[in-house]
């Protein structure tokens, strides 16, 4: 019986799923970020705030799957400026995290 080694390389296809999942959850979290600024309903709000950090845990696992150390700095990125935005709410701390995310979705392809 075979093992499965999760230290090994991707498949082509794997490769290919992770990045569309990278791509998806960076346009999802972009997507919250801009509901979240236009809503004035705090439970919408923290509704928006969970789906970002899903979207999250969505970058950060397929930067790892993808073994690529320029995804998991740009994740450091997104999440110390979502960090800001959450202690700031400004128009222009949302502005830089949309920047990070533009440059995540762009990193992909």
């Amino acid at each position: 019986m075979a093992e499965i080694h999760d230290t090994g390389p991707i498949t082509p296809r794997e490769k290919k799923m992770f990045e569309q999942e990278y791509k998806h959850g960076a346009a999802l979290f972009q997507k919250a970020l801009d509901q979240c600024a236009k809503s004035h309903n705090p439970y919408q709000q923290e509704q928006f705030g969970e789906v970002m950090h899903k979207a999250m845990q969505v970058l950060n696992q397929a930067a790892k799957e993808l073994k690529r150390k320029d995804l998991m700095e740009q994740n450091k990125q997104i999440a110390q400026d979502y960090k800001a935005y959450q202690d700031h709410p400004t128009g222009s701390a949302k502005d830089k995290l949309n920047q990070d995310l533009d440059k995540a979705k762009k990193a992909i392809g």
